[in-house]
């Protein structure tokens, strides 16, 4: 069979949309063209699946040109309430894309059985939506995130009714659609009729262990390390008053510890208390790395750090969560209740609630703790049951995806 896959991120772009999406298509034992945006610079996420383009029928680059750009952009976006928001600044991207397909079809060589696009960003559905009334092909439609429930669309009271709209168009109009957790399933088809319930899928993220190095002995030291950008709510704060806190009240739990964050951090944390109070040196900050050399830090660290912003509940699954798992290193959680927490407790690590500081010091506590009986033991055979691990490497996922685009071109589901 032959698919048509709309994803404005792929490879070479090194963000995490681009590489999950890059792995899905590698491993899923079918046809695909793709269409997409183009990386500027070159990207930097094509280390690890350096032939992908070679296994697609096609891949049509569409580049993006934005009307405005840096702060230009960014005053339009805080003053026009529509700028940028409906649903995100690449609609004019897929509308340009749009062209590019059409153009390409209409050469006669390539005859797709299905669609199926993947927001982020949600521009990627209405081209899906175009294509779909456009040529009246089976159509599924992939969501990495919630779109008009996404806690993190901030500022959008305007906007938000017509996305709201937009959401239900692409929702009614696909044949199948595709969340990564169960929670945000709930979350975002609760608006909907229950019957739709019945043409949605979970579909995780996954890890390719053919990526990562083997795991190094450790040397004296302990690393604790986050890799991934803050942004907006999400910050490092919770973890550094954490830090904080057993520096001043249990230092000998922090001996031999070094923290690393890589990626961007809020502009204000060199002036943030926190920060200025720790202990010099505990905590480095490092500009973000290439994804493959990421795999590398993970293996080689003692104890991962994954993080959320604070809320009574998450609904997401992080894929830098599933990379971690991919590298067999210890996982901690400074997360909401939700769907990071209860994969963790799965795993056998531990987590807190980030609006919960004794929490969060409990658990960091133990969590290091925990690094170093490993250490005396000689292996972390508690952590991580096969069974779970098993059910996010690439082949099952990309098993379980091709299993949905077939269903869909065999015909649809009620609704």
């Amino acid at each position: 069979m032959r698919f048509l896959a709309i994803s404005y991120m792929m490879p070479p772009m090194l963000y995490p949309q681009a590489i999950q999406i890059g792995r899905l298509l590698a491993y899923a034992d079918a046809e695909f063209g793709v269409v997409s945006g183009r990386a500027a610079g070159g990207g930097g996420g094509l280390d690890c699946y350096a032939d992908l383009d070679r296994k697609l029928a096609f891949h049509l680059e569409v580049a993006y040109r934005p009307l405005l750009k840096g702060m230009a952009f960014s005053l339009a976006r805080r003053f026009l309430p529509f700028y940028g928001r409906v649903p995100d600044q690449y609609r004019s991207w897929a509308a340009a894309a749009e062209g590019a397909v059409v153009a390409k079809l209409a050469e006669g060589t390539f005859r797709p059985d299905a669609l199926v696009s993947f927001g982020e960003p949600m521009s990627d559905h209405l081209l899906g939506l175009s294509l779909k009334r456009r040529f009246g092909l089976p159509w599924v439609a992939h969501f990495s995130d919630p779109w008009v429930d996404n806690p993190f669309r901030s500022g959008e009271a305007i906007s938000r009714p017509v996305n709201r709209r937009l959401e239900r168009a692409v929702v009614t109009a696909a044949d199948r659609v595709i969340f990564t957790s169960s929670e945000t399933l709930n979350v975002v088809m609760t608006k909907y009729p229950a019957a739709w319930r019945d043409k949605c899928d979970v579909l995780p993220h996954s890890f390719d262990l053919s990526l990562y190095p083997a795991r190094p002995s450790k040397g004296d030291g302990l690393v604790i390390r986050h890799l991934g950008n803050f942004y907006g709510a999400r910050t490092p704060y919770p973890l550094l008053r954490a830090l904080l806190t057993l520096a001043d009240r249990e230092p000998m739990v922090l001996e031999g510890v070094n923290v690393e964050l890589f990626g961007r951090v809020p502009m204000g944390l060199a002036w943030h208390p926190s920060w200025r109070a720790l202990p010099k040196g505990l905590v480095r900050v490092q500009n973000t790395v290439p994804y493959r050399e990421s795999l590398q830090l993970m293996a080689d660290a003692d104890l991962l750090l994954v993080m959320d912003a604070p809320a009574d509940i998450s609904i997401f699954l992080p894929s830098k969560l599933i990379d971690y798992l991919g590298s067999g290193t210890r996982i901690m959680g400074i997360v909401p209740p939700g769907t990071s927490a209860t994969l963790l407790e799965r795993l056998g690590g531990r987590s807190a609630d980030p609006r919960r500081p004794d929490q969060v010091v409990a658990a960091l506590k133990d969590a290091i703790l925990a690094v170093r009986a490993d250490r005396v033991s000689g292996g972390i055979e508690s952590w991580c049951p096969p069974e779970v691990r098993t059910e996010f490497r690439p082949e099952r996922t990309a098993a379980a995806f091709l299993d949905i685009l077939r269903q869909t071109v065999r015909g649809p589901l009620g609704r």
